[in-house]
């Protein structure tokens, strides 16, 4: 009776097959009732290789019982690496740990790492409920865990012993051929399929590179089976090619070999498929060489060089700090007009002193004595502390007075003119004008003048509108613009254009681009190195050279002429040039913007409404100075790339990633982003991929 539960234990635990190692390796919390871990292994991997993130939830068997649902819980992003989801069909496990039994709960994902480095994983998130009676309309409380973050490091595979033919497959791989029949006509296509099939992710696998004497062979389509068990990515991918015979009779299929790097070996391993023969059937057609196109020859008569390099090609105005701080500086000349000549407000008078003078004032009309009285009192309370209400002696203003440092004759005055207030403020007198209310105020100017105690002076205002200019003056003086010193590209210009003349045309599309680099906006040099490239069949050096040239000059016509020869199109999309003048979009928006400006401070200063003129300059000057702007950018062409050697776009930047379209030699291409050795580009026609930066060349004059 005491071996029965332990042979059923045993025998679960086998039907269950190994156990995952996030349910054996992490340390459990006795306290609660769920825990919730996460791991990923192996920890280090190889570009390409497989990486298994665990997260395991245990429940022990009184939570578990109490559970009214399941947990619920959140998996992290998996960031710049392919992830895949795996099926665990076994469902929960049953695991007794440190003599407690816990039900657990695993979760299984496929991390494929594109790029070496270290990559954290953030921890996975867990919300449970528990209710805290046994009765079911018992209220639940909530709980919240958060597993561990983990640490992936990806490294390249090795260079020792790396085959050239590996094209970055990892994993471990088995390659077969076969062909839909066995028999067929010369010049009637067949269709050879290479399935390869094994462990890794299949979908990163690249095509394999074959070769038929006896045929002409064309790339078709791929297929991709995923065939994913709880531990690892496995499945195959059949590539198909188009095998058109050029010759009748038996014909034999040779091997072909498929290299892949061996992560568990630790080396490079390839798998052969098997030769086989087929029967070619006699023909009437026998097909002719598909092979790409040649680069077109070089003319009989090569294209004429540019004799004279010229100057520099103008940079753009935008570029201009001195453009720039004339965009900035005239709003200022208009805001200025407008603080300068705005109307100025009626200043209502603040201190007692201020409405002393103003009842001064003629325009002030009747004036009251007892208003009189009472600011002049005021004032001279507020100027020497002296309060009228203990002065109501004779002579005692006067006294007062002379101890605040006034002369004897003021302090005499002064007491006369308040005991004359006080006669009229009592007796209720009206004066007509202002006679009293002069008096007051020159009084008050005389005691203002000579007491002891001074006013402090008043802050100085800064000077705002001078502030602005002057540091708008700074701003242009400072972007003045400086000329480009060509004088080291005349001596490789002069000599590349002596190796044309003698027909060494690839010394001199070496000796151009020395000149290009010592010189970079001079068109001359740029369009010599695309003559000379063209007359060495380069066709791409030639379309490099050529759009350089054509966005320094665009109304050079000649090198419209000779990019239509290109087979890659040079006159549609981004490789298009306009024949308009590169300076001239900016200089007009340029020009309206400070006529705006200058028409919105002339109102100004006129005193004239300009609010509408202001809203109509932001809007016009403002949208073709925008437009301009974008004009210049694209006639640079500064996120431009010529392709100088083609190969398929690529799904993600991974050497083995899906192959798509395959663009041509010369085509211009806009470039999206930037990842490592990888750029992302889009091309005429929606085709757009990553693709090697080394199969590039930038455009962008100036800036390359």
């Amino acid at each position: 009776m005491i071996l029965l539960p332990a042979l059923m234990f045993f025998q679960a635990a086998a039907a269950q097959g190994p156990l995952p190692e996030v349910v054996t390796r992490p340390r459990l919390e006795r306290s609660g009732g769920v825990d919730f871990h996460a791991l990923v292994a192996p920890e280090t991997v190889y570009v390409g290789q497989q990486a298994t993130y665990q997260l395991g939830v245990f429940i022990d068997q009184e939570t578990r019982s109490r559970l009214r649902r399941n947990p619920e819980f959140i998996p992290p992003e998996s960031r710049a690496m392919l992830a895949y989801d795996l099926p665990d069909p076994a469902g929960s496990i049953s695991v007794n740990r440190d003599g407690r039994a816990y039900e657990v709960h695993v979760f299984r994902r496929a991390l494929f790492p594109l790029t070496p480095g270290r990559y954290t994983i953030a921890p996975a998130r867990l919300a449970y409920t528990v209710p805290q009676g046994q009765s079911f309309f018992s209220r639940e409380e909530s709980f919240s865990l958060r597993s561990e973050s983990v640490t992936l490091v990806a490294i390249d595979p090795p260079t020792a012993g790396r085959p050239a033919e590996w094209a970055g497959a990892v994993g471990v791989w088995r390659a077969s051929a076969h062909v839909d029949s066995a028999r067929d006509r010369a010049g009637d296509p067949l269709v050879l399929t290479i399935r390869v099939e094994g462990t890794g992710n299949v979908t990163l696998l690249p095509r394999p590179h074959i070769d038929i004497p006896w045929a002409n062979v064309v790339a078709a389509n791929e297929r991709v089976r995923l065939d994913s068990a709880p531990s690892a990515m496995r499945g195959s991918k059949e590539f198909d090619w188009l095998v058109t015979p050029r010759a009748s009779g038996a014909q034999r299929v040779p091997a072909f070999r498929f290299s892949y790097f061996n992560p568990f070996s630790k080396r490079y391993e390839e798998s052969a498929t098997e030769p086989f023969s087929v029967q070619v059937a006699q023909g009437a057609v026998v097909a002719a060489d598909s092979a790409a196109e040649p680069p077109p020859p070089p003319p009989d008569r090569p294209f004429p060089l540019r004799s004279a390099m010229g100057d520099d090609a103008p940079p753009p105005l935008g570029d201009l700090a001195l453009v720039r701080g004339l965009l900035l500086i005239a709003p200022f000349i208009a805001f200025g007009a407008w603080i300068v000549r705005k109307p100025r407000r009626k200043r209502v008078p603040k201190t007692s002193a201020e409405r002393l003078r103003a009842m001064a004032a003629p325009k002030y009309g009747a004036v009251i004595a007892v208003d009189v009285r009472t600011t002049l009192l005021d004032a001279l309370r507020r100027r020497t502390g002296l309060d009228a209400a203990s002065l109501t002696q004779p002579g005692a203003w006067s006294r007062s007075l002379r101890l605040e440092g006034v002369t004897e004759e003021v302090a005499h005055d002064a007491e006369a003119l308040i005991a004359e207030l006080d006669g009229a403020a009592f007796g209720g007198a009206t004066v007509t004008g202002a006679a009293l209310a002069s008096r007051a105020a020159a009084l008050f100017g005389r005691v203002d003048t000579e007491a002891r105690r001074t006013r402090p002076p008043r802050p100085r205002q800064p000077a705002a509108i001078g502030a602005v200019v002057f540091a708008v003056a700074a701003l242009g003086i400072t972007g003045a613009l400086l000329a480009r010193d060509i004088e080291r590209a005349r001596e490789p210009f002069a000599a590349g254009i002596a190796a044309y003349a003698g027909a060494d045309y690839t010394r001199a599309a070496r000796l151009f681009e020395d000149a290009t680099r010592a010189a970079p906006r001079v068109a001359a040099t740029w369009a010599n190195a695309g003559t000379a490239a063209w007359a060495a069949a380069d066709t791409a050096g030639a379309v490099v050279g050529w759009q350089h040239a054509l966005r320094l000059d665009p109304l050079a016509d000649d090198l419209r002429d000779r990019l239509v020869r290109v087979r890659a199109p040079q006159d549609v999309g981004v490789a298009f040039v306009p024949a308009v003048p590169a300076r001239a979009p900016s200089a007009l928006a340029l020009l309206l913007w400070i006529a705006g400006w200058l028409a919105v401070a002339r109102r100004c200063w006129q005193r004239r409404p300009a609010l509408r003129l202001t809203i109509a300059t932001l809007v016009i000057a403002g949208s073709a100075a925008t437009g301009a702007r974008m004009f210049e950018e694209r006639v640079e062409g500064r996120d431009l790339a010529v392709v100088i050697d083609p190969g398929p776009l690529r799904t993600l930047p991974a050497l083995g990633s899906e192959g798509g379209a395959v663009p041509m030699v010369g085509e211009v291409a806009r470039v999206v982003e930037r990842q490592g050795v990888w750029t992302r580009v889009a091309l005429d026609g929606d085709r757009e991929g990553w693709i090697a930066s080394e199969r590039l060349a930038l455009l962008g004059n100036g800036h390359d």
